[in-house]
């Protein structure tokens, strides 16, 4: 569990970021799903972005990243949801 400290400070760090799974007019589907592992397992904290014409919502789009994914989710803004999910003592982020 991320402190408040914490999630602004990923929060600063994913401004910058491009999304690195969009959900289109397809939804959530299991190519989704492992683009999200893959980015996980590459950088740690990701942003996804949830197209216009998808039919799944970001609240929608928050319980299926929940119930598949052990990350924290870091922010939801707009139609963009940040990930994380630390490497332990690989981690490349000192967290405050």
């Amino acid at each position: 569990m991320l402190s408040g400290k914490q999630k602004r400070y990923l929060r600063g760090m994913a401004s910058l970021l491009n999304p690195v799974a969009i959900i289109g007019k397809e939804g959530f589907t299991p190519e989704i799903i492992k683009e999200i592992r893959t980015g996980l397992k590459a950088n740690e904290l990701i942003k996804i972005k949830i197209g216009k014409n998808s039919p799944n919502d970001k609240l929608e789009v928050k319980e299926l990243i929940e119930e598949n994914f052990t990350a924290e989710i870091v922010q939801i803004i707009g139609r963009n949801i940040v990930l994380f999910k630390s490497k332990g003592k690989e981690t490349k982020f000192k967290l405050p």
